[in-house]
């Protein structure tokens, strides 16, 4: 990467606690900035001089409140040379450090200025990053969801319909249970990923959009030749598997392929998982072709001096708007979106400035653009930390069969699929009434057991789904004295109307019964050592 010495104009702003404070252009010592389709990085340091006035900004930024930086910056030429284009951000301060420089006076030491340096970020980035929840939603939206988690600083735009607002009878949030490393931001990315979307940032209006595919909306602007020292065309490496989707679903067993023309034989990349209902398989297919895609080549430019128009993560840009680019050259004739934009500028001039009404200062820079073809359809994101399902929490069996006190069970049958489901109330979250799994969980396909109302349960919360894990306590009457080493299966909807078997030691000789209750009519057959009892008792 080039180096190149020229003069750069840069307007930074803090704002703290309500309060504005403005750095002198001439002041910043230091710019880095990191730009991507996504968001940014960047870091800065200035001056702030205390030999003859107090240092207003001290107090501020050792504080705990949060610092929003606003930062421009721009060649600094003459007008009349053509249309100027800043880079403009907005972003939160993550890291904060300074140094003190003084002065040894026979009068007392002097203050002479302090150096501070720091850290900022996109709104999403600094924020998300911090940010661990557990939460669930009955019956609602990936929209209402992400809403529901974004604070007032981040501005989000949704058109992705076809993933956003599709209802779903469970969603949760896993970010703080004991596993989990990843936080919301990485939840937030995680999908974009795994729904094939894009997440794209506008750096004028600092504003995040969900959407199904890149903008392919706005003119194309055409890079100036003499601002760029030179340009290399990097091809991507082919993907030569066989994506599969595979169904293990055992009543429906299938694998599906998905075209790759460049495949090499026996090299594959299958996707596995049970698909009872037909129309999720099909989803599944229709995702994983629609995200299998060869990249496309990429531009990587060096540029010599600040770009005059600034073009930052998406913006369209192509290389016609000059006879200096070549007709032969390769990147001529295509157009192109930018992906990376990268800054390094150092001040020129080690020492203290002392014109402070300068408008612009004299940097040793670094500048670097990455390019992709405009209708490239790879998603450019940050790493991530997949989160961590599922998340486990109690809940009760709801039947609305019987009184309240029965030990009903019901199912319900959904409308659309024709499979059954239970519901379980979730008491940690206003008692919301979730979804579950019908199956037989832990049991042999030979018991039918269904669980009865009120029974204490461990839900497995999934992504958008949730079952019974297992079951937390005794029925009511299940459980027998430790004396008796006894066993007993307890059916029934309460102690007035249920069949029980039992199992257990009187006098330390085995002793099984057999007993019917119903209102006050009670059947008993009970096998014991030498005896076989039948009994019958009708109340009145």
């Amino acid at each position: 990467m080039s180096q190149f010495t020229e003069d750069l104009a840069i307007t930074l702003s803090l704002t703290i606690d309500g309060q504005a404070y403005t750095i002198a252009p001439a002041n910043v010592k230091s710019l880095k900035l990191d730009l991507f389709p996504y968001g940014y990085n960047a870091e800065v340091s200035f001056i702030v001089y205390c030999e003859t006035t107090a240092d207003t900004l001290l107090t501020p930024i050792t504080s705990n409140n949060l610092i929003t930086v606003s930062l421009q910056a721009a060649t600094y030429v003459n007008n009349s040379q053509g249309t100027i284009t800043p880079l403009s951000l907005s972003g939160l301060v993550t890291a904060r450090r300074f140094t003190e420089q003084l002065v040894n006076l026979p009068a007392g030491d002097v203050m002479l200025h302090r150096h501070y340096h720091l850290v900022f970020a996109d709104p999403a980035q600094v924020l998300w990053k911090q940010h661990y929840p557990c939460d669930l939603l009955v019956d609602s939206t990936l929209q209402a969801f992400i809403t529901t988690h974004t604070p007032t600083q981040i501005t989000m735009v949704y058109d992705w319909d076809a993933v956003l607002t599709v209802q779903y009878p469970v969603l949760s949030l896993s970010l703080g249970s004991p596993l989990n490393q990843a936080s919301f931001y990485d939840y937030l990315i995680w999908l974009v990923d795994s729904q094939n979307g894009v997440l794209s940032y506008d750096f004028g209006t600092n504003k995040y959009t969900l959407s199904a595919t890149k903008s392919q909306s706005g003119q194309a602007l055409s890079l100036n030749p003499l601002e760029v020292s030179g340009f290399q065309v990097n091809l991507s490496e082919v993907h030569r598997f066989q994506p599969n989707v595979l169904n293990a679903y055992s009543e429906n067993p299938q694998t599906t392929a998905i075209t790759n023309a460049a495949v090499t034989t026996k090299i594959r990349r299958d996707y596995i998982a049970r698909y009872p209902i037909a129309a999720d398989m099909q989803s599944r297919v229709t995702l994983e072709t629609a995200r299998f895609q060869q990249h496309c080549h990429e531009v990587h430019l060096d540029y010599q001096h600040f770009q005059l128009q600034v073009t930052p993560p998406g913006q369209l840009v192509n290389f016609q708007g000059s006879t200096l680019w070549n007709s032969l050259l390769f990147i001529q004739a295509k157009n192109y979106r930018v992906k990376h934009w990268y800054l390094s500028a150092y001040t020129a001039n080690p020492e203290l400035t002392t014109d402070l009404n300068m408008a612009y200062s004299l940097y040793v820079m670094e500048h670097h653009l990455i390019l992709e073809g405009s209708a490239e359809l790879c998603v450019n994101l940050p790493a991530y930390i997949m989160p961590s399902y599922p998340v486990f929490v109690e809940g009760k069996l709801v039947s609305e069969t019987g009184a309240a006190t029965d030990m009903t069970y019901q199912f319900y049958t959904d409308s659309n699929t024709s499979v059954n489901y239970y519901k379980v109330s979730i008491p940690l979250w206003t008692k919301q009434n979730v979804r579950v799994d019908y199956q037989p969980n832990q049991d042999g396909g030979q018991f039918y057991f269904p669980p009865y109302k009120n029974a204490r349960v461990l839900i497995g919360l999934d992504f958008n789904y949730a079952y019974i894990d297992s079951f937390l306590d005794w029925g009511t009457g299940t459980a027998l004295p430790m004396s008796s080493q006894g066993n007993q299966l307890v059916m029934g909807t309460s102690t007035t109307s249920q069949n029980i078997i039992k199992h257990n030691y009187v006098d330390s000789k085995a002793e099984l019964q057999i007993q019917r209750t119903q209102d006050k009519d009670t059947e008993l057959l009970q096998f014991s050592n030498g005896n076989i009892l039948l009994q019958t008792l009708q109340g009145s």
